[in-house]
């Protein structure tokens, strides 16, 4: 795909040639943290070893090259090879060589490059930080701007908007999902460009990248989202719509604080009324999923991921939803309006789904759904399920006492062969 042929000199002087392989290896992955044979060694032109660990980090081990030094030992052994400093100085330089490389490929090459190797640019920003900056630059996200192609950060921060202070993005298991999300709705209104982030490793890549060229990452699904912080007049509106709804809001956390933590308007939500936001330490509902697939964990989960999966969220309300409008006024009311109890469990359920969460009560929320659909077409809640025809033939109890004809007949045949065994 692209290969670089340098002389590196200073502390250490040695001759290398780096390439990039046009298609990944069947096993990148299966073998990843294994010893790689990728770069072999050469001292004066004679081959040491393509057994190194140390020559190349592991998230760079798709990188096939040669290196050949003057200035390595010739005649000691491998082992103590593996701790020289100048051995160290050549990884430290091979590594900035190979994403010198990697930056100079084509953009139309680079579509090819990040379908075989972006996992490992992901892992990288993980776990070298010393390199962290140089591996962002060489990330390729969607967007909700971008249609099929991907971007890099640098395209996003180029096209934000004048007051813009971060950088969106949503984490889901698909493109579409990311696109009907309820956490976007108000985003995408106001013309901001969100990242849709669809494979498992993305939100750890994010998490240890905080931040590109002076802008924060802002995860769309998390406590912390502010759009109209600077607009005077949207703060006074939403301080208005807290008052008209605190009736509400104060009934919510009383009649579902086993299922929420807090509740309040929202400034996300354009369609939906009701959504579910984790905190800004906390899971959402993408990396809950991946959290519960882990197949390597101890029996009964480990205690600070159990931690973290079993999190109450907080409540977020559309003031401006007609189903939220009812609700207020039912609440007004009667407090203790039974009507009122079923609708806010449902919606809050329905809220958890919308918001990619898993449903602790399943049944519970089925039996709700089917209440409502009962009233909805009015079916009497106390009307019992028809119950199925007695088949009396099947359900009669056979007396020991009656001799099947059939049986009665096999005997009989047997009998008669007996017989003519004995006359024979």
């Amino acid at each position: 795909m692209i290969y670089s042929h340098f002389t590196a000199e200073g502390e250490v002087t040695f001759k290398s040639i780096l390439y990039v392989p046009k298609a990944a290896p069947f096993d990148l992955f299966s073998n990843y943290n294994k010893k790689t044979d990728a770069i072999k060694l050469y001292v004066r032109r004679v081959f040491i070893t393509d057994n190194f660990e140390e020559m190349m980090p592991k998230y760079l081990s798709f990188i096939r090259g040669v290196v050949d030094s003057d200035d390595l030992p010739l005649n000691v052994s491998r082992e103590t090879l593996q701790q020289s400093k100048l051995l160290k100085v050549i990884k430290k330089k091979l590594v900035r060589k190979a994403l010198d490389m990697l930056k100079k490929i084509s953009a139309e090459d680079y579509v090819s490059f990040w379908k075989e190797y972006g996992t490992n640019i992901k892992l990288g920003v993980i776990e070298d930080s010393a390199n962290r900056t140089r591996l962002a630059k060489l990330l390729r996200y969607t967007s909700s701007q971008s249609k099929d192609k991907q971007i890099s950060l640098a395209e996003y921060v180029e096209r934000m908007k004048p007051k813009q202070e971060h950088i969106y993005f949503i984490a889901a298991m698909s493109i579409e999902e990311a696109q009907k999300s309820p956490f976007v709705e108000r985003i995408l209104k106001k013309g901001y460009e969100i990242l849709y982030l669809v494979d498992p490793v993305d939100q750890y890549c994010m998490q240890s990248l905080p931040e590109y060229e002076g802008k924060k990452f802002q995860n769309v699904a998390k406590d912390g989202l502010e759009l109209d912080k600077s607009n005077a007049k949207k703060e006074e509106e939403k301080k208005q719509l807290e008052k008209t709804y605190e009736p509400l809001l104060t009934w919510l956390k009383d009649k579902l604080t086993d299922k929420i933590s807090d509740a309040k308007v929202s400034d996300r939500l354009v369609q939906t009324p009701m959504a579910l936001v984790a905190s800004q330490w906390g899971y959402d509902g993408n990396m809950e999923r991946i959290a519960r697939a882990q197949a390597y964990q101890k029996s009964g989960g480990d205690a600070t991921m159990n931690y973290y999966l079993n999190q109450k969220k907080t409540l977020e309300i559309n003031p401006r939803h007609p189903l939220i409008k009812d609700l207020l006024r039912r609440v007004e009311d009667s407090k203790d309006d039974q009507t009122a109890i079923d609708l806010a469990n449902v919606m809050v359920e329905a809220a958890t789904l919308r918001s990619g969460y898993d449903l602790k009560d399943s049944t519970g929320f089925a039996d709700r759904i089917e209440s409502m659909l009962r009233r909805a077409m009015g079916v009497s809640l106390d009307e019992k399920v028809e119950e199925e025809p007695v088949d009396e033939e099947a359900e009669a109890p056979k007396d020991e006492n009656t001799i099947d004809d059939d049986e009665d007949n096999v005997k009989s045949k047997q009998t008669s062969k007996d017989q003519e065994h004995d006359d024979l």
